[in-house]
């Protein structure tokens, strides 16, 4: 039988990622969903340090200075509706304590500058060519933090402008990390502030410039998740309520094209495992003093202890301290 749908056929790739690699997640929704999931997974990654970030030129900026600088201070935040923030940040840093958020800003930032020499894998995702500027200094932000449109200047990315932001990028990261393989996706989920048509030409831009960084630079690799989105997943049955995001259905299933696509064969078979003690951690018991609750507690704990003995380099530390608590 033939299937019901065309499917996106993903060129197989030179290496292969397991339970030893640390990767380091940048850029748009989806980076955060599966830099998020494989942290969940045990594995060793870090996601978005600077929070989700849509644009090329603000990825780039927040790549450069993760190898650049040392640390944020006061200097570079700013101030309005209550709020401290740092322009090249998300919201989700933004606090009304200063220091609170000047904390929570280096915390992550410290977490990711360590992590950024020895990074075997970068993934990062493009979400909108669309750049906003702010007027009074002429800085691209990664977010406007609801300030007032009339503050900043709208423009649109060019491929050759993003790429060249892309590469600059690329070249200050290999200056301290040479060997990093560095795999770029475009975020599925559609920009319809900017209408059908400007969606359309604001991903395009951002493909063709990922085309032309492959052209250029080595170990450069390209996962098509909006392709696979856009192709293989035509119902809206994959899409959330407001039919812009991915559905849970949706997400799951370009997990499991990026699984096959990028897991190596032993890391594929050891999912499930892990899975199953991630979902048996979240149990909630009402009888702890059961024996049968005893049970469940010594066979998630030997289930940990065996795969520890195979997998060493999976830490299950703060996971036990947990079960010890709980019983």
């Amino acid at each position: 039988m033939s299937d019901f749908f065309t499917r996106v056929e993903i060129p197989k790739t030179d290496f292969s990622i397991d339970y030893h690699l640390n990767l380091l997640f940048m850029g748009s929704c989806f980076s955060d969903s599966i830099g998020r999931r494989m942290q969940n997974l045990k594995f060793k990654a870090c996601h978005n340090p600077f929070g989700v970030v849509y644009n090329p030129v603000s990825i780039s900026n927040s790549l450069t200075l993760l190898v650049q600088k040392e640390r944020f201070g006061k200097e570079d935040l700013s101030f309005y509706n209550e709020l401290w923030f740092s322009y090249s940040h998300n919201t989700l840093f933004s606090d009304t304590d200063q220091k609170a958020c000047l904390d929570k800003i280096n915390k992550s930032f410290k977490e990711a500058k360590k992590f950024i020499y020895d990074a075997n894998v970068l993934i990062i995702t493009l979400g909108t060519s669309w750049v906003y500027q702010l007027k009074e200094t002429g800085k691209v932000v990664a977010n406007c933090h609801k300030i007032p449109s009339e503050n900043f200047n709208r423009s649109f990315s060019s491929v050759e402008n993003t790429c060249q932001n892309l590469q600059k990028a690329i070249d200050e990261l290999r200056k301290v990390n040479p060997e990093v393989k560095i795999v770029f996706t475009v975020s599925p989920i559609r920009h319809w502030k900017d209408g059908a048509i400007g969606n359309q030409r604001s991903k395009a831009a951002l493909i063709l410039a990922i085309s032309k960084l492959q052209e250029q630079t080595n170990d450069v690799y390209y996962f098509p998740a909006y392709e696979i989105f856009m192709d293989e997943l035509r119902d809206y049955r994959f899409y959330a309520e407001d039919m812009l995001h991915p559905s849970d259905s949706g997400t799951e299933y370009i997990w499991d094209r990026f699984s096959q696509t990028f897991l190596s064969k032993d890391t594929i078979e050891l999912l499930p495992k892990m899975q199953s003690i991630l979902n048996r951690m979240s149990h909630r018991p009402v009888h702890k003093k059961t024996n049968a609750y005893k049970q469940f507690i010594s066979s998630l704990r030997e289930d940990m202890f065996t795969i520890q003995n195979t997998h060493p380099y999976i830490d299950f530390k703060e996971e036990l301290q947990t079960i010890d608590k709980s019983v």
